[in-house]
């Protein structure tokens, strides 16, 4: 039976007779008028959903999908994370350009290696320390002030912070499997807080320009001493690195 289907930018208003497909694994909702999530309950083998660009206000309606791997929710109007508890396989979760405020309601969701919220509301980064194999956070646009809660994130990679209210660069320094952090458009004022970054020895990619410590003319240079081991800063190789080895 079919196991892919692909229905973006149809205008579909409501998520209905899809029940005799029960051997769906990747559905395409993208860009449509849909309101709610429903009518997916049968749908157990679904491992990838998207439903980018619709108008949906309210996680619910994926109980039943408890193979689902990959949830794209970008660009709707949901305003909290919740009703997830389910879908423990669930590696992958994009909630990009909706009106979250909390970091919430993942527990549980020990597969999450990949947890993307651009472009909401979080003032705060809580709640992450619970997903034991989280890789990748991405945060970027919200207004998030600190960085912290991420004690027990031994696994994450890749951090990023860029267009947030940062004023400093703390709670990093144990994350030895960071490879890239971005912070880029924050205030940070202190340039002796790269030092926090020093001891990451994967650390290959840092984005901080745009903040108020890069307007020193010295400011390349001086990080570039302070974290040698980078291969990119600002999207620009650092001396002695061409290409990414």
């Amino acid at each position: 039976g079919l196991t892919e289907l692909d229905l973006y930018d149809n205008q579909i208003t409501k998520v209905e007779n899809l029940d005799a497909l029960v051997n769906l694994e990747t559905l395409d909702l993208s860009f449509n008028r849909i309101t709610t999530i429903e009518g997916l309950s049968s749908l157990k083998k679904l491992k990838m959903l998207f439903f980018v660009h619709n108008k949906i206000e309210k996680i619910e309606g994926l109980s039943e999908l408890t193979e689902l791997t990959y949830l794209e929710l970008g660009d709707n109007r949901i305003k909290k994370i919740e009703n997830l508890s389910a879908n423990k396989k669930i590696q992958r979760l994009f909630l990009g350009a909706n009106q979250i405020r909390e970091i919430e309601n993942l527990d549980g969701l020990d597969s999450l290696e990949v947890l993307s919220l651009p472009a909401n509301a979080i003032q705060a980064i809580k709640n992450v320390d619970r997903l034991p194999n989280l890789r990748e956070l991405y945060l970027p646009q919200n207004g998030v002030r600190e960085i912290e809660g991420l004690e027990r994130c031994d696994k994450l990679e890749i951090l990023d912070l860029n267009y947030n209210l940062l004023k400093r660069i703390t709670g990093v320094r144990h994350l030895k499997n960071l490879t890239d952090f971005w912070a880029k458009s924050n205030q940070l004022q202190m340039m002796e807080d790269v030092t926090e970054l020093a001891d990451l020895p994967r650390l290959t990619l840092v984005y901080l320009e745009m903040n108020p410590f890069s307007d020193s003319p010295t400011y390349r240079s001086k990080v570039i001493r302070m974290l040698p081991q980078i291969k990119k800063l600002d999207a620009e190789y650092c001396r002695g690195f061409t290409s990414l080895q």
